[in-house]
């Protein structure tokens, strides 16, 4: 497994966590505006990201296979 294929694999863990991390606390009770707004477009970008780099994991598997 290449170093930028086990790279991605983390950011991607990562990405997930902050997605669940956020989602969380849009669930709580005590919100400003700007603090849901926040949430929500730090939201929209981790999961744009998260496709991002599933998509780049998805061209290294082929890259890989065997012929």
């Amino acid at each position: 497994m290449s170093s930028q294929y086990k790279s991605l694999i983390e950011a991607r863990d990562q990405w997930k966590s902050d997605i669940k991390m956020y989602k969380d606390f849009l669930k709580g009770e005590s919100k400003t505006f700007e603090g849901r707004y926040g949430a929500e477009e730090y939201i929209s970008m981790a999961e744009n990201r998260l496709n991002d780099i599933n998509l780049k994991l998805k061209e290294i598997e082929k890259e890989n296979l065997p012929d």
